[in-house]
């Protein structure tokens, strides 16, 4: 086996095995296509026992605490012995494969695409810090975010910046009209759009209260929203629309419903160093977008700082309202597609640099 990439099969509410997500799924697939690639997903939640094929890729999944778990761990060992170890996911999965690399001397990567020590529940398990730790020692990081490059990169041997991508399959304008059918929405009201996770930081209490105000002059603004809510979230409003955690493979279909998408997130350690899938996969549907000047925002959307009926202050609903209002006026004002921002590119130009 030439390379092992080692992640998490759910993470950020998603299942990366069933709706093949994100850079745990995508980068192991595409390079595949260019040498002898395995994807071991392991699984914090389920007692799922998956073993697959996906054309080149092989896929395994395994609960964590299972035999099939320690089995695999010996057949990398003594049979598969690869020459490449990749880890993404979080530090414990880091660990795991820095502790499997050095006992099959293969190379080891850590691939870190959030800051994985702001993670709730973050243990050092023993290290005065283990994230710190893993990136010293790994011979290459790829990084998700400029930021947290930046940040990190004096601590590492070599570092890669490695964006989050986009399925250009999946995300790609679509009929409003069909789109608001199948999910039997009124084609006369104005969608206000947000869909993602609806953690506080992520500002979706700022954008309630930004559409409360635009309603005040028009009551047929509504807000659409698709994705985990989180407990003490109260969307019991009239003028919400709310989806629920929508199937990946419907996500663009519910965008498409939207005249507006909205990006209201806040400032946090945690976000300010991330790179979230959905900035991109916003761009792709061609609609128009109103965002907050959150570190997260500024660093992957096309430099338009300026363009006031895009970008707003954190943690303003006012002015929130008052972007979103404005971008009814310009509703051409439509980010420029970045083809060089798909997964597909992404991972072969990544492969050819890497390995």
């Amino acid at each position: 086996m030439s390379i092992l990439f080692i992640g998490k099969r759910f993470y950020t509410n998603r299942d990366a095995y069933t709706e093949k997500f994100g850079r745990i799924y995508q980068l192991p697939y595409y390079w595949s296509k260019e040498i002898e690639t395995s994807l071991w997903l392991v699984d914090y939640h389920s007692k799922d026992k998956i073993k697959d094929k996906h054309n080149s890729l092989n896929i395994l999944s395994t609960p964590l605490f299972s035999l099939i778990f320690l089995f695999n761990i010996l057949k990398t060992i003594f049979i598969y012995r690869p020459k490449t170890i990749v880890a993404s996911g979080d530090c414990y999965i880091g660990l795991f494969a820095y502790i499997l690399a050095k006992l099959c001397r293969s190379k080891f990567i850590f691939d870190v695409y959030d800051k994985y020590d702001a993670f709730s529940g973050y243990r050092n398990l023993g290290f005065n810090n283990l994230f710190v730790f893993l990136l010293k020692h790994a011979d290459t990081c790829f990084f998700a975010s400029k930021k947290l490059k930046s940040n990190s990169e004096q601590l590492c041997k070599k570092t890669i910046l490695v964006p989050n991508g986009v399925d250009t399959n999946h995300f790609y304008p679509r009929d409003k009209t069909q789109s608001r059918k199948y999910f039997n929405l009124d084609q006369n009201k104005i969608y206000v759009g947000y869909f993602g996770s609806m953690e506080i930081e992520r500002g979706i209490d700022d954008l309630i209260t930004a559409v409360k105000l635009l309603r005040k002059d028009n009551k047929n603004i509504y807000l659409l929203l698709g994705g985990k809510k989180r407990d003490d979230l109260n969307l019991e409003h009239e003028f919400i629309n709310y989806l629920g955690n929508v199937p990946f493979k419907n996500i663009p279909i519910a965008m498409a419903c939207c005249d507006i998408l909205t990006l209201p997130y806040r400032t946090s350690e945690f976000l300010d160093n991330a790179s979230s899938c959905k900035i991109s996969e916003y761009i792709e549907m061609g609609i128009p977008i109103v965002a907050t000047k959150s570190e997260n925002n500024l660093n992957h959307l096309p430099s338009m700082i300026n363009h006031k009926a895009i970008f707003c202050s954190t943690e303003n609903p006012t002015q929130l309202a008052d972007s979103i209002q404005k971008q009814f006026t310009h509703l051409n004002n439509i980010f420029t597609k970045n083809q060089k921002n798909t997964w597909e590119t992404i991972s072969i130009a990544l492969f050819k640099n890497s390995f």
